[in-house]
């Protein structure tokens, strides 16, 4: 059981979490990485941050989408026919190249703002057409300014006259006009977003405003209101942070699901519920969803140094069977084999909490006499000259190591183990298809 032993291993700290994920799950973007002085490493690595980038857009908008449909559907059982928006559809990830899912993100986040702006416009109408018609004495029969005045682009205390009004207004009757028209300005601006019992302070503020006795405790009411709407939007703004930090979490999380469930299954069960306003993103889900955003790049960087192991290793001749990918040193080792090889292999091990590569030369078949033990040696010599080009093609992936533990070739008996099953060969390089 001679040659390297034990080896550390430390990744290059110049890598990022964005970087090692990508590297992880796609075979081209590791390749390029590998090779971190050439060229193609920035343009692969340039590619990957701009699709995380456009991802990272498409879901973000996908969920205002779903947001806004969903105050759609409140206010039109609310208000029914006067409320009728066209929202976007939402987009299915799938194989859109990166351009596609740009141009996609451009020209739905303008047709949502234009849906979000004309359905705070419907319901600011609707309100005011609803609160004015329920009043009875002085103000009955009074009507809300219509749509083209509401929403023109003037001052709030400029006049305006009304679209068919006939003759002049006296004082009390141009300055509830007024009123009027500023109350549903100011209600249009409440986002359709809220949360109910903020919508509800307001609608109850805008129903003083209608039902004044005078100007000046209409003027009074719609300073209350114009308040109560900004409180309002100060929430819903806040929730929309903590929603979209909710999706950039969960999309930091977003791994395979394994068996069982796990703690990161959990936090993104309860980042969901952020996302569709259920919940608050309080500190606690804070560093509960910090902590397994931390783990799931320790274990991007875990599959990293597993893969360009891998990598280099099918690229010397060695055969390494499937489940690589998931091995962990408490697994036990992986058989490393070769063609020319047909009674030896080498266990391999990646230990990622104590950063180590450990290595040992085994026997799948018995040997006798002294051409076994020069055999052996033979193997173990070119195990160790492998493991030196190994160490130098893990030096260019940003992998330094460190040989810890080694034992010459011939210096202990090499020992016997069960043979391996029949290997499934990586693709060499040039001829790896693209992960997905």
């Amino acid at each position: 059981m001679s040659g390297p032993k034990c080896t550390t291993y430390q990744l290059d700290q110049s890598f990022t979490a964005a970087e090692l994920r990508a590297a992880a799950r796609d075979a081209a973007v590791r390749e390029a990485t590998r090779r971190r002085q050439e060229a193609a490493r920035e343009a692969a690595l340039r590619a990957a941050a701009a699709r995380d980038a456009a991802v990272r857009g498409v879901k973000a908008l996908n969920a205002r989408i779903t947001a806004l449909s969903r105050a759609r559907d409140d206010r039109g059982k609310q208000y029914g026919a006067a409320v009728s928006v066209r929202v976007p559809e939402p987009l299915v990830l799938g194989t859109q190249s990166t351009s596609e899912l740009e141009s996609w993100c451009a020209e739905t986040d303008g047709a949502l703002a234009g849906a979000e702006r004309e359905l705070r416009e419907q319901t600011a109408r609707a309100l005011a057409t609803e609160l004015f018609a329920g009043m009875s004495g002085h103000t009955a029969g009074r009507r809300p300014a219509e749509a083209a005045e509401l929403f023109a682009d003037r001052p709030e205390g400029s006049p305006a006259v009304p679209s068919g009004a006939d003759g002049p207004r006296d004082g009390d009757e141009a300055a509830r006009e007024d009123v009027g028209q500023a109350l549903a300005r100011v209600l249009s601006r409440l986002l359709p977003d809220c949360d109910e019992d903020r919508r509800t302070a307001a609608r109850a503020a805008a129903a003083r405003v209608a039902a004044a006795a005078t100007p000046d405790e209409a003027r009074t009411w719609l300073t209350e209101t114009r308040l109560r709407v900004q409180r309002a939007n100060e929430a819903a703004e806040a929730a929309r942070r903590e929603a979209r930090e909710a999706i950039e979490l969960l999309h930091d999380l977003e791994e395979p699901e394994g068996t069982g469930e796990t703690e990161a299954d959990s936090v993104r069960a309860l980042l969901t519920e952020v996302v569709s306003g259920h919940r608050a993103l309080d500190e606690s889900l804070r560093r509960r969803a910090a902590d397994c955003r931390a783990a799931a790049e320790a274990e991007a960087e875990q599959r990293y140094v597993v893969n360009t192991v891998t990598d280099a290793l099918a690229d010397l001749g060695y055969h390494v069977g499937e489940g690589f990918e998931t091995l962990t040193v408490a697994d036990g080792a992986l058989r490393l084999s070769r063609s020319e090889w047909p009674e030896h292999a080498v266990n391999l091990a990646v230990d990622r909490q104590g950063g180590q590569l450990r290595t040992a030369v085994v026997r799948t078949a018995a040997g006798h006499g002294d051409d076994a033990a020069h055999l052996d040696v033979e193997r173990e010599e070119q195990w160790c000259r492998d493991f030196q080009e190994l160490r130098d093609r893990l030096a260019e992936a940003g992998l330094r190591t460190d040989v810890q533990v080694a034992v010459p070739p011939g210096r202990v008996p090499v020992p016997l183990v069960a043979a391996p099953a029949a290997p499934v060969p990586r693709a060499r390089r040039g001829h790896r298809e693209r992960e997905r």
